[in-house]
């Protein structure tokens, strides 16, 4: 009888062994994502974007308690004391790059006296001061200034009274909102200015038209 001839299945094209091959890998694979010795696979996060800043958050904040600028850059029809919410110490002084004028932040207080150590000192650094003087609360409500008084500290803590001008063409239109004062005078002697205010610590006493009457005190000290 003759033998029934014998079949032989093979892949096409090829002789078996690509398909090992692929099977090797697909395991491979499995292996490493299952990862059978412990832990969960990680998500790689997805790239963030960095945040511009914000017009607000790249802005520079100004100073506080210190403005500077040019009389014609003021835009202030009010004199150099406009109304406000405190008071404030203020000087003009001509320097290289023409007139300045600044406004500081000042806490009078009622004191004793001129001599008084309570009395909070304002220090600035210049010798071509030519006017100072100082802007009061003008809103809410107003307060009325009866008059300014000064006086000049002396070594050993005296004070020497001293007599204060206002600067003509300076004064604010509402007196009761401050006062502008040019380079002072002892009452005794003469003090030599050369048009600026003198190094010295200047002590200030602003009475008020309060009920009963106060005074507010403050002092300058010019370096």
């Amino acid at each position: 009888m003759t033998a029934p001839n014998r079949v032989r299945l093979a892949p096409a094209g090829g002789n078996g062994r690509p398909l090992a091959v692929a099977a090797l890998i697909v395991a491979v694979l499995a292996f490493g994502v299952l990862k059978p010795w412990g832990g969960e696979p990680q998500a790689v996060p997805a790239p963030v974007a960095a945040a511009r800043p914000t017009a607000s958050a790249a802005a520079t904040p100004a100073p506080v308690g210190v403005t500077v600028a040019s009389p014609a850059a003021t835009g202030d029809d009010g004199g150099p004391c406009s109304w406000g919410l405190a008071w404030r110490l203020f000087t003009a002084e001509t320097t290289d790059i023409g007139p300045v004028r600044t406004w500081y932040g000042l806490q009078p207080l009622e004191a004793s006296g001129p001599a008084d150590p309570r009395i909070e000192v304002v220090r600035i650094h210049s010798t071509s001061i030519g006017q100072l003087g100082y802007c009061s609360i003008s809103r809410p409500g107003p307060i009325h200034i009866l008059g300014t008084q000064a006086w000049r500290l002396l070594p050993g803590g005296s004070a020497q009274p001293v007599r204060l001008a206002p600067e003509p063409g300076a004064a604010p239109r509402d007196p009761d909102t401050g006062v502008i004062y040019g380079p002072p005078a002892l009452l005794a002697s003469s003090l030599p200015s050369n048009g600026a205010w003198p190094l010295a610590t200047y002590v200030f006493g602003i009475r008020l038209a309060t009920t009963p009457g106060s005074e507010e005190w403050f002092a300058v000290q010019i370096l």
